[in-house]
């Protein structure tokens, strides 16, 4: 019986569920979060993004607080480079050159995992 191979090339679903499991095998011990949208340059173009990050430590959200009210923009860049994995920077630096305003997507996602919501409610009693 004669072997049947696939010699075509794998799917971009395939390519992406295979570097998820690498950066999940390499970073095995940490939380590592994968953030994906997808961007909408013009009514005809979706431009699908995703990034792999580590959970951001507080002295990182410290440096955040103490510079977003003279730099919002800058404060959450840095706050992205600090959390994201070597694997994502160069892409995601290539990104926010291209779509500036991704940083503040990007950064209220990793901020929410900081506890930071505009879902609460507070009602006088």
């Amino acid at each position: 019986m004669e072997e049947i191979r696939d010699n075509s090339t794998p799917k971009a679903e395939d390519n992406a569920l295979t570097e998820e499991k690498k950066i999940k095998a390499k970073y095995s011990g940490e939380k590592v979060y994968k953030i994906a949208m997808t961007l909408h340059p013009d009514d005809e173009t979706e431009v699908p993004v995703r990034y792999f990050f580590k959970r951001p430590g507080n002295p990182s959200y410290n440096r955040y607080v103490k510079t977003a009210s003279k730099d919002m923009t800058g404060a959450l860049k840095t706050f992205m480079f600090d959390a994201v994995i070597e694997e994502s920077k160069a892409k995601l630096e290539e990104d926010l050159e291209e779509y500036p305003a991704l940083a503040i997507s990007v950064g209220e996602k990793l901020l929410s995992m900081m506890g930071f919501t505009d879902l609460s409610n507070l009602k006088k009693l």
